[in-house]
């Protein structure tokens, strides 16, 4: 931070260099009211190790840095008063609840609506409409009510309970054993098609460029799209009647669509919405079942087996290929041309050159940043890990390296440039 100061570039000047665990807390404490004063929000402090070894020692988990912490503060809490409850359905089929509130001013922004998240919750807190309540903001972004002031009630509230039926379908709802969760489970519901279709097009799923929830909404309500297999047969002839869609913008967007057919099967999988699979883990099966023929075949203890898939996300895979309707989905999509195959799958087995090999990164790279090699690594075959041991192949090492090499080399586990890492992928 010195370094960047005489720079000359922008540091917050309230750093503070601590010797103990005590001055972290009281640098901490003394911050709790003087942030109001900053001309800036901000919801806690956040602690480094002032020690490029240290933190070279302990690395990272998955997500984050072990070296680092934020430590936030108690979220900002106000009183208003509930209108109304709304039920939103979401992609999945989820019903939750969310109260309509008298605007309140909540860590610097107008709050007027807050979730309720489930019927358990609502149950719980015994709401009723015109109950004065105190709402807060979960995790300094998110409005949630945190409890009711009963003795505020006036005499003619009205309880709110979860509807039996969904608001947006009609059909019957239901709270699966164990779940906090209400659903509807009407795959046709016009709300689950709606969040099904923007999931589908997102950044990290398929990627349509130009659809979005406006588009989506009208494609649902003129009921030119069931489900997202019906996005490859809309023409321009079919969107030219839409609202604001000129024949220009009906070409770009069947295009759009069409060129989405070229993501690989990993980014369609995870846009399938299937639950608990995210992008990280439909990579994962996607490398271990290449073939989504071979995944709709494999048994939940097969799937579970892949590291870092858990049983939760086993049976949800597996369940979602049991029902008929997602068959047939499947078939359509096959039938349209998306990617249902793993292109090494595709073309034939494929050795990578860092197949089966486990790399340590350690210092700074003449020209790569840490992710970018990272990155090679992984495209080449190769596996990225945190920390030095017997298993590791590599250790790839830069300037300033720390701990990490001092233990390959302990171990006698071999050292690599950034040169050499090159030739050792191009060979």
């Amino acid at each position: 931070l010195e370094l960047l100061t005489t720079m000359g570039f922008r540091v917050n000047p309230n750093g503070q260099l601590c010797q103990s665990a005590q001055a972290v807390q009281d640098y901490y404490d003394g911050w709790a009211t003087r942030r109001m004063e900053l001309p800036y929000l901000t919801d806690g402090v956040v602690v480094k190790l002032n020690s490029f070894a240290l933190q070279d020692k302990l690395g990272f988990t998955q997500k984050f840095p072990r070296w680092a912490i934020a430590l936030k503060y108690p979220a900002e809490e106000a009183p208003t008063v509930v209108q109304a409850v709304k039920f939103q359905v979401g992609r999945t089929g989820a019903v939750t609840p969310v109260a309509r509130l008298n605007p309140v001013l909540l860590a610097g922004t107008t709050v007027s609506r807050a979730s309720l998240h489930n019927g358990d919750r609502l149950a719980e807190l015994d709401l009723h409409i015109g109950d004065t309540v105190v709402v807060r903001k979960a995790g300094e972004i998110i409005p949630e009510v945190v409890r009711v002031l009963a003795d505020l009630r006036p005499d003619d509230a009205q309880p709110v309970r979860m509807p039996s039926h969904c608001p947006e379908c009609g059909e019957s709802l239901v709270k699966p054993e164990g779940e906090a969760v209400t659903r509807c489970i009407n795959n046709s519901c016009p709300a689950i098609v709606q969040g099904a279709l923007i999931h589908w097009a997102s950044r990290d799923a398929l990627d349509i460029d130009g659809l979005g929830e406006k588009w989506v909404q009208q494609f649902v309500d003129q009921g030119l799209v069931h489900s997202v297999a019906d996005l490859y047969d809309l023409t321009v002839e079919k969107l030219l009647p839409l609202e604001r869609m000129g024949k220009k913008s009906a070409e770009n967007l069947v295009g759009a669509i069409a060129a989405s057919k070229s993501r690989p099967f990993d980014r369609v999988l995870y846009g399938l919405g299937i639950r608990h699979v995210g992008s990280v883990n439909a990579q994962l099966l996607v490398e271990n079942f290449p073939h989504v023929d071979a995944l709709a075949a494999t048994e939940p203890a097969r799937i579970e087996a892949v590291h870092g898939i858990g049983p939760e996300i086993a049976s949800s895979v597996y369940q979602w290929f049991r029902l008929v309707s997602n068959q047939q989905l499947i078939g359509r999509l096959k039938q349209l041309g998306l990617q249902l195959v793993a292109s090494e799958a595709a073309t034939g087995p494929q050795v990578q050159p860092l197949s089966g090999q486990t790399f340590v990164l350690t210092g700074s790279l003449p020209s790569l940043s840490r992710s970018e090699a990272k990155s090679l690594i992984e495209q080449a075959g190769g596996k990225v890990t945190g920390s030095v041991s017997g298993k590791t192949s590599y250790v790839v090492v830069g300037d300033d390296a720390g701990s990490k090499l001092d233990k390959a080399k302990e171990l006698g586990i071999p050292q690599l440039s950034e040169a050499d890492l090159i030739d050792l992928i191009e060979s």
